[in-house]
């Protein structure tokens, strides 16, 4: 729901040849806005975190291209976003926040969206409960090209659900959505699934499996 809610209901949403650009894309929600994006016919880029994600995102998923922002080779986020879109950006799903909305801010196209889904960037640095976040240094962008940017909740769309459950389904048993998941094991994992959840080590939705316990008592 949340990110059929970003792509298609916040703002208007991509179209055919569009340059659409996801943050966070090989998490569980950007993996599905990525998916949806390029399903209605966008030239979808998406960002992650290390060579592995990077291939998942154009070999597994079929997007247009990839960004690392972990590159060794030394080039940033907006050296490589020049390189795959170098007449810039018309829709910005992001999930990221902080740096990263500020290189595609600098690179949006006129009459461009900007969908604010997420900060994941900001949720360990101390910043958030008390309003201190790296806001985006780019806004007058948005100005300056007449674009537009906007944030959501997913819970001011749950009377959308059930037709959302639908249109989700039929395009899944279609095979075009992929629902990729990382499971753990046993309640013992839970510390471990938060050092995976905030460090990037896991690609779709990361699970705690409670059901199977390592270490259950014989008796």
């Amino acid at each position: 729901l949340t990110a059929w809610v970003g792509v298609h209901a916040v703002l208007r949403p991509p179209g055919k040849g569009d340059v659409v650009v996801v943050s966070a894309a090989a998490g569980a929600v950007g993996a599905c806005a990525a998916q949806m994006a390029r399903n209605r016919g966008a030239h979808v880029i998406g960002i992650a975190g290390g060579a592995r994600k990077a291939a998942y995102l154009v070999e597994t998923l079929g997007l247009a291209g990839a960004i690392d922002y972990k590159e060794p080779g030394g080039r940033t986020v907006g050296n490589q976003l020049d390189a795959l879109a170098p007449e810039g950006v018309d829709f910005f799903f992001d999930n990221v926040g902080g740096r990263v909305l500020d290189e595609v801010l600098a690179r949006i196209r006129p009459r461009g969206r900007v969908i604010i889904c997420g900060a994941v960037s900001q949720y360990d640095s101390g910043k958030l409960n008390v309003g201190r976040v790296d806001g985006p240094g780019n806004y007058l962008k948005l100005a300056e090209r007449g674009a537009q940017m906007a944030g959501f909740n997913v819970m001011q769309y749950m009377h959308l659900l059930p037709w959302v459950l639908v249109r989700v389904l039929v395009v899944y048993w279609r095979g075009n959505l992929r629902l990729d998941k990382h499971v753990l094991h046993g309640i013992d994992q839970v510390p471990r699934a938060l050092q995976d959840l905030f460090a990037g080590r896991h690609i779709g939705k990361l699970l705690v499996d409670l059901s199977t316990e390592p270490h259950q008592l014989s008796n």
